[in-house]
């Protein structure tokens, strides 16, 4: 198994980054920095128990931050990518980009 592969499963095996729909807000974040929960929720269209609960995970894991602020519309949770949450998805993509170029 190369390296790069390794790695890659190293990020996978992550509780919080074995799911494809955690995976995927952290991706979508990565380019996003913050959404709010509102937003989110269209782009993902899951229920919002299910967001909720991906959102903790990915928060107890340290990959994103939550905060609830007050906005003209009322209030509004929003979340983050955190600094953690950003070198997984840089290590990520390189790997990947890495692993579809030796084909």
């Amino acid at each position: 198994m190369s390296d790069d592969l390794k790695k890659l499963m190293e990020i996978l095996n992550d509780p919080a980054l074995n799911n494809s729909m955690r995976l995927g807000i952290l991706l979508a974040l990565y380019g996003l920095e913050s959404i709010n929960f509102s937003q989110l929720l269209k782009i993902l269209n899951i229920p919002k128990s299910s967001l909720y609960t991906h959102l903790q995970v990915l928060e107890e894991g340290g990959y994103i931050k939550m905060t609830k602020k007050l906005t003209p519309l009322g209030p509004r949770t929003f979340i983050e990518i955190t600094d953690k949450g950003k070198e997984v998805m840089r290590q990520y993509s390189i790997l990947v980009n890495k692993m579809s170029e030796k084909k």
